[in-house]
């Protein structure tokens, strides 16, 4: 079972990890190659994830490409509404146009809105933890946007960083031992 970092969940949220750490957690949103099985069978990792980690608890997970294709979207649970889908294109929208977590974003944001910022709307963006930059080995810039939303910002955040690096790992795994 996939479990959150509590040590790191803490530092997120009172917001003693550096910009640089942030950074460092989104460069490790590396997959070794991405198409729609491997979005499938990402997505389906974080649901269940979400499943165990937050029971009962309305996770929508969503994986696009750049361009704004949608290609695994799904809700853990019922209670989820509309809003989260605006939130999850706020925060896609987000890491496409700055290649930077959410989290990363309103970390660096600070206490200014992102209007005074980062000249944009915040009717339009979403600077709160839950959307990760994917990248493929080999390339500096993302393939794709992960997006949760439904928990708190810094647990939306972790359990996307986190749920990636594993599936990462365990893909990586499953290569090496193709027989």
């Amino acid at each position: 079972m996939l479990q959150l970092e509590e040590k790191l969940l803490k530092k997120l949220i009172s917001r003693k990890a550096s910009l640089e750490e942030i950074e460092a957690q989104e460069k490790q949103c590396v997959l070794s190659n991405f198409n729609n099985d491997v979005a499938f069978e990402l997505g389906s990792f974080i649901r269940k994830a979400a499943l165990e980690l937050f029971p009962g608890k309305p996770v929508a997970i969503d994986i696009s490409l750049t361009n704004g294709h949608k290609v695994f979207r799904t809700i853990t649970a019922s209670g989820s509404s509309l809003d989260n889908d605006f939130w999850i294109t706020r925060k896609s929208k987000t890491v496409n146009r700055f290649n930077h977590s959410t989290f990363f974003m309103g970390c660096k944001k600070g206490d200014k809105t992102p209007e005074e910022r980062f000249f944009v709307s915040s009717s339009e963006y979403a600077f709160h933890g839950g959307a990760v930059p994917l990248y493929l080995s080999n390339t500096d810039f993302p393939v794709a946007v992960l997006t949760v939303s439904g928990l708190k910002q810094e647990e939306d955040h972790l359990l996307a960083i986190t749920s990636v690096v594993e599936f990462s790992k365990q893909t990586a795994e499953e290569e090496l031992n193709l027989d």
